[in-house]
Formats: C-alpha cells, structure tokens, sequence
C-alpha cells in the first residue's frame, strides 16, 4: 500500500464518511441517480451484478438497493471501519442484497469478478493514482456493462479550493491533527458546504465528518473537461459521456446539443439560454462534440461530473435517439 492511499485510509477510518451514525440517513442521491437513468434508458436492473467501488458507510448504496430489491450489490471499501458501519446499517435496514467487502482500488480487483454496472461515485478523486484505478475499474466490467463516476470539478471548486487553503496554512505542518483542523473551519465560518456535501445531518460526529472530507482531506484531484478527456485516454474504455453536473447549489442533467429535445421537470445544461442569437447558435453548432464538452465547462462551472463510461457493447443500453447516446465521445476521437 502506498503512502497516499494509506494515509486515506486512516482518514476515513478516523472520520467515517458520509456519516458515523448507523442505520437510515436517509441519502437518496445514488437511488435517484439509478432511478433516473433507469427511467430514461429503460434499463432494468433486476438480475443485474453492481459493483459499488469506495462505499464508505454504505448509506447512500443502502438506499439505492432498498429501491432495487431484486439487483444483487457488491460494496467494497479500503478501510473496514465504515465497512462495519455499512453492516450494522444495512441489517437494521433490512436491507439483505448487499455484499460488504474490504478491497483496496489501487490493487486489480479481479477477485471480485465481473459487474454489469461499476459505481465508484465520489471515490477516484481520492485515490493516489485515478488514472491507474479507473483501469483497474474497467476490468471489472461486463462486455456490455456500464461504469458511473462521480469526480470534483475544478471550476465550481475554487472556492472550496481557497477556504482548504487557509486551513492549511492555518494548520501548519500537523495534518494530522483533524481535530484542531476541524475546530479552525468552525472558528472561521466554513461549515458551509456546496452541492454534494450539503446533507441535512443533525449530529456533530456527521458534521465534523463532512468536515474532514469537505476541508481536511489529505489527498483529492480534482478534474475539468480537458483532464477528463486525459483520464478517459488511458482508461481502456470504448467511450463515455457526461450524465449530469453538479453547481453551487444544485445538480442538473447533462447536454451538448444547442437546446433539449424536450423540456424535463429536472433541469439540463439548456445552452440555448447562454448562446441566444442567431450568430452565437450558428457558432457553438460549428463546434465538435469535444469542443461543445469544454465550452459548457466554461459556461456552466461544475464542482462536480457524472460520468458514464462503457465498453462498446454498451453503447447499445441507449436509446438512439436519446440524450446519453448524443452526448458519448468515443476515447479514439479524443
């Protein structure tokens, strides 16, 4: 184990994330997440093998397999702390489909097997190598399996970015010292957290782990589109596409073409809005899928992306016509 990957661990054990607390959290991101993609796809997961890779305390996979009681999970984490969490958690839940496993991401995971679905949300930003766990990940896909990603973005993290920083410096050399870390983000105001950090938690051993995560991790990159494409380059993957953002404060759906098809109750990357006359619509639908890629990373500044990654033979899981299809980049365009 290396040092990065083993001082994140110590990390989570310390402060177990998203929360120490067991049983129900009540943390419907992920369940929503699959419930959507399911709805817009037609994509069953009944009978199908999930992995969920870095789970943590397991809330938000507990909930999402709560919601698909007939899909057999696989969860694995690198520390057995929230792992035991996760356990109690799921039993009290009644909640019998899940599989908790300790399993380090930086090591091929072949012993696991192969998955028709890959969940690492919120997990390879973290991890010493992404580049190299992504491949790891991909190898545990099915022929026509999917692989869900959620990363930090670099543009809507600045300020994140910049309160991290004065901690730091704050912190001095000891980061190790979570707690006094933890004290100084309280003393200075900064128990605020964007979109993805901003659970309705009511207990201080939940907060100071949002804390930890959100301001004192010891290791994180985060990504835009242009490093995205170079992660995707080496990720032994057929193509990918952008699912959905997350901003200051809210998330919304994902898309590249100039306005939606068809206007939705959930909100989407609606370009028409910035772009709205003639010369600037005829300009952006000049631009190539790529270009389009990097221009609503500019416009939009996510803090967040939810990526779909698949082998070719998943490509097929998307309806033709549909927004996932328009919007895959083939890796060998890239």
């Amino acid at each position: 184990m290396d040092e990065t990957t083993r001082r994140v661990k110590e990390m989570y054990a310390a402060f177990p994330y998203p929360s120490p607390k067991g049983g129900g959290q009540n943390l419907k991101e992920l369940r929503n997440l699959l419930t959507i993609f399911a709805a817009e796809n037609r994509y069953v997961f009944k009978g199908k093998r999930v992995l969920d890779a870095g789970t943590g305390t397991g809330h938000r996979l507990i909930e999402a397999a709560r919601a698909l009681p007939d899909t057999e999970f696989v969860a694995v984490d690198i520390s057995e702390t929230p792992l035991e969490i996760a356990r109690r958690s799921a039993a009290k839940e009644n909640v019998r489909n899940v599989e908790f496993r300790c399993c380090n991401l930086m090591d091929e995971a072949a012993a696991l097997g192969s998955f028709d679905v890959v969940l690492c949300m919120g997990v390879l930003h973290h991890l010493s190598d992404p580049a190299r766990g992504l491949r790891n990940l991909t190898r545990n896909l099915a022929a026509d399996g999917l692989l869900f990603l959620y990363i930090y973005g670099a543009h809507g993290g600045r300020e994140r970015m910049r309160r991290k920083r004065i901690v730091s410096m704050l912190r001095g050399p000891d980061t190790g010292d979570f707690e006094r870390g933890i004290r100084l983000v309280k003393d200075l105001g900064f128990g605020t957290f964007d979109y993805g950090w901003n659970l309705n938690v009511d207990d201080e051993a939940s907060c100071n782990s949002l804390i930890v995560d959100a301001y004192l991790n010891v290791n994180e990159k985060l990504f835009d589109a242009q490093t995205i494409f170079e992660l995707m380059r080496g990720s032994g993957l057929y193509g990918f596409a952008t699912y959905g953002l997350t901003l200051a404060q809210r998330g919304c759906l994902f898309d590249a073409r100039y306005a939606p098809h068809q206007r939705s109750m959930i909100e989407s990357t609606a370009v028409d809005k910035h772009l709205k006359s003639d010369e600037s619509k005829a300009a952006y639908e000049r631009l190539s899928l790529a270009e389009r890629y990097l221009l609503i990373d500019l416009l939009f500044e996510p803090n967040g992306y939810t990526l779909i990654g698949m082998p070719e033979r998943g490509f097929g899981h998307f309806a033709a016509d549909g927004r996932v299809a328009a919007n895959v980049l083939r890796v060998a365009d890239l």
